[in-house]
């Protein structure tokens, strides 16, 4: 920890982490908060159009170019990705949770940030096995497989409705948002595995 304390505090990590791609979003948050001053028709249009930027821009944030020399650092595989996972999140929970206060009480906030997190830690999960198989910017993979995801989710849209408004589908659709991203947890979780260790069985005789 306090390795990582230093690296944040000198602002390695912040220097090292391409945070251009959240341009975007931070443009797009700032254009909502100006048209929609007077109240919003469509919050849950808002919502979803924040959070899929978001979730495109936080695919490059394990985009590491020191990661070959890093290899045969004492500071372990996961923990390098791991804070550059944190950092991603403190940059997306305040630009959503800036959308959530200006947009007010909404029954649709809970849903969409479930909606969000499942596209996070999917686009995150794609870019820890891209780098396993070899692809030196992991992040030009990830935008691609989201949109992709997207899309399978619409054209899903009668058989398991995942893309839905307020009303009676809404708990189920987002009961399968919630098994996505839990199910992406575990492949992430599996990937941030350091692919030079290997498991050890200890036992009592």
């Amino acid at each position: 920890m306090r390795v990582a304390w230093e690296l944040a505090r000198r602002g390695h990590l912040v220097r090292s982490v391409r945070l251009g791609p959240f341009v975007p979003a931070v443009v797009t948050v700032l254009i909502l908060l100006v048209v929609r001053r007077d109240g919003t028709p469509d919050a849950l249009g808002d919502l979803r159009l924040v959070g899929l930027l978001l979730a495109l821009g936080s695919g490059y944030v394990l985009d590491d170019g020191a990661a070959v020399t890093l290899q045969a650092s004492p500071y372990g595989l996961a923990r390098r990705l791991f804070l550059r996972i944190a950092l991603a999140v403190v940059v997306v929970g305040l630009l959503w949770t800036l959308m959530l206060v200006y947009l007010g009480p909404s029954s649709v906030g809970g849903g969409v940030t479930v909606e969000l997190g499942a596209g996070l830690v999917l686009g995150w999960a794609v870019a820890v096995w891209g780098r396993r198989f070899g692809v030196d910017q992991p992040g030009l993979v990830t935008s691609p497989a989201l949109l992709a995801s997207l899309l399978l989710a619409a054209s899903l849209s009668a058989k398991a409705p995942m893309l839905v408004g307020p009303g009676p589908l809404w708990t189920d659709a987002h009961q399968r948002w919630s098994w996505l991203l839990g199910g992406a947890a575990c492949v992430l979780v599996a990937g941030l595995r350091d692919p030079a260790a290997r498991w050890r069985v200890t036992g009592r005789v």
